[in-house]
């Protein structure tokens, strides 16, 4: 038993390896609108390699499961086609003893996924937005220049006379949105400049507005002419990154991510708190993504035992040629997890139809895989 054991995973394990590295390989190029982004910053070839590398573990979990899923329908297949099979089920190994090492293997592998999902991922999220910080720290300039970035957060930025990449721009329009709702700030500068340590402007002319006192149905306007404005680099990269960067469930380990739910729920169950509808709803709905990123994190945990267990039972055959109904069955199954999977993410705040787009395929999953192998355990295939 242990050597068929030992077969059995050595061959599961090899096709996973292939399956995996070939999978990182095609979901790096999704990833390639944030690679070109990071470059784009002024970035050398160390750092976007750095930066790439960091890609990696934020795609494995999506790898693996896929990977496994077609190591195990290969696996099957070949024992099946080579009448390996029918070979171990003549020596008295039930259909469920022969499956029995992969499925363990898997359950743990599973956890495995998990881990990477919680902590890896969130980790290299983490850092990749720390080497973007790091860049637009170093030369603001470029994250101007980067006109599909900063519209994405409301920024506006254009220069109407000569300029040189990354180091100075004339005759220039910049406006960022204020503090406030439908508040804009606007300057315009002769010339903008970025050295090692500072952001220098010359003719520069700000125009920003002032909450007025509630009793006021207006703002107040305050405009600066400056004939030589020097900011710092870190003083500008730190209201730029107000801006453009964010923490979000998707950077948390799971004790912060835990730790982030328990203090909006304190904030939530809070007593004599003067606090609109509208400030309740905000904190439900944060509470709502905390709990559905981690349900989101078990699924993709799931379904590598899920995808495994639908591999080995629909690619299965006990006759002479392959069911083609059984492939039609483990692409529709695989399709709705999938489908569901980012239905869920669209809908993050609602917990309960989150809940149940992302577990409640692993359950249909689980149950056609689980009958098809008791028809073949019976003898019984579809044509």
């Amino acid at each position: 038993m242990i050597i068929i054991w030992r077969y059995l995973l050595s061959q599961y394990i090899k096709v996973l390896s292939l399956s995996l590295v070939a999978f990182i390989a095609v979901l790096l190029t999704t990833r390639l609108d944030d690679i070109a982004h990071f470059a784009s910053l002024g970035a050398q070839g160390l750092y976007v390699l750095n930066f790439t590398l960091h890609q990696i573990p934020y795609i494995l979990p999506i790898a693996i499961p896929i990977s496994a899923l077609i190591s195990a329908l290969l696996l099957i297949q070949r024992l099946s086609s080579s009448h390996e099979l029918t070979a171990l089920r003549a020596g008295g190994l039930s259909i469920k003893m022969i499956l029995a090492p992969i499925l363990i293997f898997a359950a743990y592998l599973s956890l495995l996924n998990f881990y990477i999902a919680s902590e890896l991922a969130t980790e290299s999220h983490r850092q990749a937005n720390s080497l973007k910080a790091e860049l637009r720290q170093v030369n603001p300039l470029l994250v101007l220049r980067n006109k599909h970035l900063i519209r994405l957060k409301g920024i506006y930025f254009d220069s109407l006379g000569e300029s040189q990449m990354g180091e100075s721009a004339s005759d220039i329009f910049l406006a960022i949105p204020g503090s406030g709702k439908n508040h804009m700030n606007l300057m315009v500068a002769k010339n903008l400049r970025s050295s090692d340590s500072d952001f220098i402007g010359s003719m520069v002319t700000s125009i920003s507005t002032q909450r007025a006192d509630l009793d006021q149905n207006f703002d107040h306007l305050m405009i600066e002419n400056i004939e030589k404005s020097v900011t710092a680099t870190n003083d500008f990269s730190t209201m730029m990154q107000k801006k453009v960067s964010g923490i979000s469930n998707d950077h948390l380990k799971l004790g912060l991510l835990l730790t982030s739910i328990a203090e909006n729920q304190n904030k939530l169950d809070g007593q004599n708190v003067n606090r609109s509808n509208e400030d309740t709803k905000i904190l439900q709905r944060s509470i709502n993504r905390g709990y559905t990123e981690i349900i989101r994190r078990v699924s993709i945990a799931l379904a590598v035992f899920t995808f495994t267990l639908m591999g080995l039972s629909f690619g299965a055959s006990i006759s002479r040629q392959q069911s083609r109904r059984s492939m039609f069955y483990l692409i529709g199954l695989a399709a709705l997890y999938m489908a569901c999977f980012f239905a869920a993410k669209s809908i993050d705040y609602q917990l309960t139809a989150a809940l149940i787009l992302y577990l409640v395929p692993h359950l249909i999953i689980v149950f056609f895989s689980l009958l098809n192998l008791n028809r073949l355990s019976k003898g019984m295939e579809s044509s």
